[in-house]
């Protein structure tokens, strides 16, 4: 499993269009197979800052979440509203193991 950390910095004019435009494309990104988990995470203090925790099965399935039509409406929406670029890093999983550890269920 592989889990990608993206960092946004969000102009403060924008923060509500933001928003969203990031809750359209996690609900797009949950309906994907191989995407297991896609959180959204704000700053308490309000700067603007973002967190967006995204957990996939594997390398190919981050690849295809970036060929969807909701990732390409989202990048594109969101380009003017970044204060700067997004940060991005990759990690693989080392604990919990398997899918039911992180598929999100509905309640």
């Amino acid at each position: 499993m592989i889990v990608r950390v993206i960092r946004v910095h969000v102009k403060p004019e924008y923060i509500e269009q933001f928003e969203t435009a990031t809750r359209a494309n996690h609900e797009g990104s949950l309906s994907e197979e191989g995407v297991l988990r896609f959180d959204v995470l704000r700053n308490p203090e309000g700067r603007g800052e973002y967190l967006l925790y995204e957990v996939y099965a594997n390398h190919a399935a981050t690849e295809t979440h970036k060929q969807t039509s909701h990732y390409a409406v989202w990048k594109e929406t969101v380009a003017e509203m970044m204060a700067r670029p997004r940060e991005s890093e990759s990690y693989e999983v080392v604990a919990p193991t398997g899918r039911a550890a992180w598929k999100v269920s509905e309640a």
